[in-house]
């Protein structure tokens, strides 16, 4: 028996899991960078 639903089966919340690592190293770059 699972215990968590399968989220990544539809395209748009694999995308917006693709955006938030997106999102995370540009940050982290800009972060790197500035100081």
């Amino acid at each position: 028996r699972r215990l968590t639903k399968d989220v990544e089966a539809t395209i748009s919340s694999s995308h917006a899991w693709l955006m938030i690592a997106h999102i995370r190293r540009v940050l982290r770059k800009i972060n790197q960078t500035a100081f």
